[in-house]
């Protein structure tokens, strides 16, 4: 271990300073800051279109100097970008594929900028919404696979691409690089929430500018960090692709040009954590919404109970859920299926309303009856309560339901100042049509494309995805941003952090004291989201 340990080392100090490979990684690592920071908002420009074309053309040139220089081969760049000219569909697929690998893991903090970017048809997204658990099963399968085939019997297939490698690594050498990388972003991890930690004291005992300069330090510290992690994570696999050669030392060289590579990866980063502390929106007055119309466990979800204790705390939006009955009327029930609830494996739609209004439903050692919509509404209306309606839709439901559902409800819901939203785009694009005064909103099960796409009144982001390129993206269409489901008060705040408009959450009263804190007691938030952003 301790011979495999310094042979390792060796092929780190070698694969970051053997002549010309310094001033690669510098030009590598400055184009990701450009491509992050020109990427801010969304839209494209020719800069952004510029600086992302070099950097596919830098990384691949980048990968074949490692390759040389891990098979005992000098590395020049004149030979170098030959290699790579000869061979420049195969090296554009294996990017492509490197990009599609790293999108779920954050492509360098690049991942939102690239998704927010993609535009796709509306029945399209609809149908991943819908049908989402098999379609994220399928990925994570299709995920598994290319990953597999890339690192572990990548060297085997890409001979063309490095006609001079000896001998490819072994699977248990690749397997041992993956362990080597993750074991790296651990420890980075796990420094960058150390840091997260003491900016969370010091917000508390320091002073405002002290916070200001700790918080800057911290950002540089992490994408410092982030930056030699990453390139300690390629060195480690593709060594181990080459088969983890046992390199000769070599001497090391620094050139002027390697002093101003440096020098321009500072500037770029520099402004990198500017744009980070200084970006809009952040900490914008937040939206406080009660999901399915319960705060902390006082009540049954989506119960009429739960309404009239909740209302108390004067949420700006009670959420609550709609499916439909057997007998085409709606009922106020979050599930497909009252297993959980009432313990009875049936649907709404085997059964009518009064029937569903008979049934006592349970949650955290409490009971209470199932409500009509009707019933709820009008409890809403008395209390003053506005309402966030989420219309639930499944195969089955009856033709034209949806329709009904505008033409009986959608005047009061407006003059409630009420809005509704849905995971069915086809409820979205309905009812905006019909009803053009009433706010509707979609909801994303996932971020990944464009709102654009899906054109609505307000989005729901969700929370583990949400980034500010998707708000941003969002404000650009004149649309709030609402995040679900956060519950923590660190999640809170760092949804509020990124410039939230609304949150909507189990844990009402706690959103509202997170929320009310004073901004320089939570910049913290800030280096956390930054840290989440990779």
């Amino acid at each position: 271990m301790y011979r495999f340990g310094r042979h390792l080392l060796n092929s780190w100090r070698q694969g970051l300073l053997a002549p010309g490979l310094l001033l690669g990684w510098e030009a590598v690592i400055g184009l990701f800051a450009g491509v992050r920071w020109l990427s801010q908002r969304p839209g494209w420009s020719v800069p952004l279109v510029l600086a992302i074309v070099i950097l596919v053309i830098m990384l691949a040139g980048q990968l074949m100097q490692l390759v040389r220089l891990y098979s005992e081969q000098q590395p020049d760049w004149p030979t170098t970008w030959r290699r790579v000219w000869a061979h420049k569909w195969q090296w554009l697929a294996i990017e492509a594929l490197i990009v599609v690998l790293a999108l779920p893991l954050g492509l360098w903090g690049l991942s939102s900028r690239v998704l927010v970017r993609l535009p796709l048809a509306a029945s399209w997204v609809n149908l991943v919404s819908l049908y989402r658990r098999p379609v994220v099963i399928t990925a994570a399968i299709v995920y598994g696979v290319l990953a597999t085939y890339l690192l572990l019997w990548g060297p085997r297939h890409f001979r063309r691409l490095t006609p001079q490698l000896r001998r490819h690594g072994s699977i248990p050498q690749m397997l041992m690089a993956l362990v080597i990388s993750l074991m790296l972003t651990g420890v980075w991890w796990g420094m960058s929430e150390a840091l997260v930690w003491v900016n969370w004291w010091y917000d508390r005992h320091g002073s405002l500018l002290g916070s200001q300069w700790l918080l800057a330090a911290s950002l540089a510290l992490v994408w410092i960090g982030f930056a030699l992690v990453s390139v300690l994570g390629v060195l480690t696999v593709v060594w181990s692709w080459c088969g983890q050669p046992e390199l000769p030392r070599c001497q090391r060289r620094y050139s002027s040009r390697a002093l101003l590579g440096g020098l321009v990866c500072v500037v770029l980063a520099g402004g990198v954590i500017q744009q980070t502390l200084v970006s809009q929106p952040q900490f914008a007055r937040t939206v406080l919404i009660s999901h399915r119309g319960v705060d902390h466990h006082r009540g049954v979800q989506n119960t009429l109970a739960a309404l009239r204790s909740v209302s108390r705390e004067r949420p700006d939006y009670v959420e609550m859920d709609l499916h439909e009955t057997k007998d085409h009327r709606w009922v106020v029930l979050h599930d497909e299926n009252l297993q959980v609830l009432a313990n009875r494996r049936q649907t709404p739609h085997q059964l009518t309303l009064r029937q569903l209004e008979r049934l006592s439903v349970h949650e955290s050692g409490q009971s209470a009856r199932l409500a009509s919509w009707d019933h709820y509404l009008r409890t809403a209306e008395r209390l003053h309560q506005p309402l966030m309606v989420e219309i639930k839709t499944t195969p089955q439901d009856s033709p034209g339901a949806v329709r009904r559902f505008g033409c009986q409800y959608g005047q009061r819901l407006i003059r409630d100042h009420a809005v509704v939203h849905s995971l069915d785009y086809r409820v979205v694009a309905e009812l905006r049509r019909a009803l053009p005064a009433l706010r509707v909103g979609y909801i994303l099960p996932f971020n990944w494309v464009a709102p654009s796409s899906v054109p609505a009144d307000f989005y729901s982001f969700q929370q583990i995805s949400a980034s500010q390129q998707f708000i941003l993206a969002a404000h650009r269409l004149g649309a709030p941003a609402y995040i679900w489901t956060p519950d923590t008060t660190a999640k809170m705040t760092r949804m509020w952090a990124l410039g939230a408009d609304g949150q909507i959450t189990n844990e009402l009263q706690r959103l509202r004291t997170a929320t009310s804190q004073p901004r320089r007691r939570v910049q913290w938030a800030i280096l956390q989201k930054f840290i989440y952003s990779y």
